[in-house]
């Protein structure tokens, strides 16, 4: 018997237009009046993933920005945080300053233009004005950062150079949107299972008892080490050779399936 569900945000629970379906909703109501948890897990920082549970109370569990920061909905708790270091975070702009940065924390994606062609900003990011203020008022509070580029070789290989650097990190790459790759950056303690498993530990849930659903390369150390771990058909080649199972894409209520499969 399962006793939490963990599923990926952006290309997993949310369709292309980022809602969440109505019968899919209906159908996690459901298995949370029976006692099953829900947990989101995702690069997205906290509030964003909060906005969605407003209107309709549907999530137990938020692991944001990537694992970073693991926050406990009903209980209004943080149960973990790691950000990452202040050493850290200089080292990266001082490299990397010619590409667009964000530096995440609980509510914002905090945007520095770098030296590429200007793009609109997202209601959900606030421009850096002045790097050095906001890096005194917020260098501890940091919980991922991400540098963004207009091609895949690029972004490749400033992943390879960020690994040689040995700093005290955990690094992903993933696509930003139809235009834009990036490279995420948490500290060296993060990952989604980690926060898997201070849930299962405050819950007295083991692994065996997790579904986790994804299909970003940041989701595969929860797929591979859950009970069952499912990747939706849009996942990434990585993802997919890992899955123990697939269902259909985040457009065609692939969680939704999962549910009424196993819950």
């Amino acid at each position: 018997m399962y006793k939490l569900l963990v599923s990926d945000f952006d290309g997993t629970l949310l369709d292309s237009d980022e809602a969440i379906p109505l019968t899919t909703m209906v159908e996690i109501d459901r298995i949370r009046k029976d006692g099953c948890l829900i947990a989101i897990s995702t690069g997205r920082v906290l509030k964003s993933v909060m906005d969605y549970n407003r209107d309709f109370p549907f999530i137990d569990y938020v692991i944001s920005c990537n694992g970073a920061y693991v926050y406990d909905v009903n209980n209004k708790k943080v149960i973990y945080k790691k950000s990452v270091l202040a050493s850290v975070i200089k080292k990266l702009k001082k490299l990397y300053g010619e590409y667009d940065i964000n530096f995440c924390d609980t509510k914002y994606w905090y945007f520095l233009h770098g030296n590429n062609k200007e793009r609109p900003l997202e209601e959900r990011e606030r421009r850096i004005k002045d790097f050095d203020s906001f890096y005194e008022k917020n260098k501890s509070s940091i919980y991922k950062v991400e540098i963004l580029f207009d091609d895949k070789k690029t972004c490749d290989r400033v992943y390879d150079e960020i690994l040689e650097l040995n700093l005290k990190i955990t690094i992903n790459k993933f696509i930003y949107n139809d235009y834009m790759y990036g490279v995420e950056i948490t500290h060296k303690d993060v990952d989604k299972l980690i926060g898997i498993e201070k849930i299962c530990n405050k819950n007295k849930i083991s692994l065996d008892e997790v579904i986790g659903i994804g299909d970003s390369d940041n989701d595969i150390s929860t797929i591979k080490n859950v009970g069952m771990g499912v990747c939706v058909s849009n996942a990434s080649k990585e993802v997919k050779k890992i899955a123990k199972m697939k269902t259909s894409s985040n457009d065609t209520k692939g969680v939704e399936k999962v549910i009424k499969k196993f819950l």
